[in-house]
């Protein structure tokens, strides 16, 4: 019993250190998620272009309202008093695109405090890339015959 119980006091330290919370980056072609979740993976606030509402129709789609939605999750999680996170991005965009993501959710989370500490951990691309990508299919091997007119 000793055993069981030193080894889940060894858990809640690990889990003590490893207090940090996620944040989870999406960008697609058309759309932008920006999730913000602890350890476990429980969602704490989270946001969409969609959500703006001085963004509408076509403008959701931009470079700008990537980085208004990170702005926008940056001041939420502030509020919620964070500390320290990590950035998982993923997407097979631009690195200027993410990079402006990235640095647009770093001044929302700052707000005025310039001289501030970046709560910023690491920053994780875990983009998914192919390492030699599927078989291709065979060749299709078709006979030319000659036709006489």
């Amino acid at each position: 019993m000793n055993f069981v119980q030193s080894i889940s006091e060894e858990d809640e330290q690990c889990s003590r250190k490893k207090n940090r919370d996620f944040v989870h980056v999406l960008l697609i072609k058309n759309k932008t998620f920006v999730t913000v979740t602890d350890a476990r993976g429980n969602k704490k606030t989270g946001a969409s272009a969609g959500c703006l509402e001085e963004r509408k129709g076509r403008s959701r789609l931009s470079r700008y309202a990537a980085e208004a939605t990170a702005e926008h999750v940056g001041r939420s999680a502030r509020k919620m008093g964070l500390k320290s996170v990590v950035m998982k991005v993923k997407g097979s965009t631009y690195f200027r695109k993410k990079n402006k993501v990235i640095l647009s959710w770093r001044e929302g989370f700052r707000g005025e405090g310039v001289g501030d500490q970046s709560p910023i951990m690491y920053i994780h691309d875990v983009t998914q890339l192919p390492h030699n990508g599927c078989r291709l299919p065979k060749k299709r091997r078709v006979q030319i015959v000659p036709t006489i007119f």
